[in-house]
């Protein structure tokens, strides 16, 4: 039942991302990529996303703790279909310039091996990447918080970065368009610069990419 419930989630996402990419006489404005080359010859990119602005929803909101706050009406999860904590979050993406060239989706799973954590990424004019990663602890971001002074119900204003990934990187590891055939790492940091008295948070998040096809 999990598994069912598990795949209809991330299929019935998909369908409507695709939806929107395949409509008929729907035209994507093609921006130009903001890419660097690397040593190795690879590209760089980075993604960014604008917090609370770009957030479309958060599912389970209890797993995600203060990120599950200011999600709308995040939807809590029945305990029978899940074994292990699970949040799913969907945002709009911005490239480095700062305009809106996609929709992302992470998925965070803590199961008793480590958590996991999966981004995917539809740029409609261009592709999809789908990157993953040994995923952060539970409550990463509150404790972060709290070392910089944060205390729970009430507001706070600064400035800390949170590196998501206990490995320091994650993998790209599939994509289509564009994206298709590439290999790389990827970095996700988040930097909080306010919190209000409700719990929601103010700051970005941003993937960095470097990718280049496997010699």
């Amino acid at each position: 039942m999990k598994i069912v419930f598990l795949l209809a989630l991330i299929l019935g996402f998909g369908g409507t991302l695709a939806g929107a990419h395949f409509a008929p006489g729907l035209q994507h404005a093609r921006l130009p990529s903001h890419t660097t080359v690397v040593a190795n010859g690879g590209r760089a990119e980075q993604f960014v996303i604008r917090l609370p602005a770009d957030r479309i929803a958060a599912t389970d909101g209890e797993a995600g703790g203060l990120r599950g706050t200011g999600a709308g009406d995040a939807m809590l999860l029945p305990a029978q279909f899940l074994a292990e904590p699970l949040l799913v979050e969907h945002f709009k993406v911005r490239d480095s310039a700062g305009s809106v060239i996609g929709v992302a989706a992470r998925h965070w799973s803590g199961g008793d091996a480590g958590p996991t954590t999966t981004w995917s990424l539809l740029l409609p004019s261009r592709g999809a990447i789908v990157l993953r990663a040994a995923g952060e602890a539970r409550g990463a971001l509150e404790s972060a918080l709290r070392t910089g002074g944060y205390g729970g119900g009430a507001a706070w204003d600064g400035r800390i970065a949170v590196q998501m990934q206990p490995d320091r990187q994650g993998a790209v590891v599939a994509g289509t368009g564009e994206f298709e055939g590439l290999t790389g790492s990827y970095t996700e940091t988040w930097t909080v610069t306010t919190v209000d008295e409700d719990g929601s948070v103010s700051g970005t998040i941003e993937l960095g990419t470097v990718t280049s096809l496997p010699q």
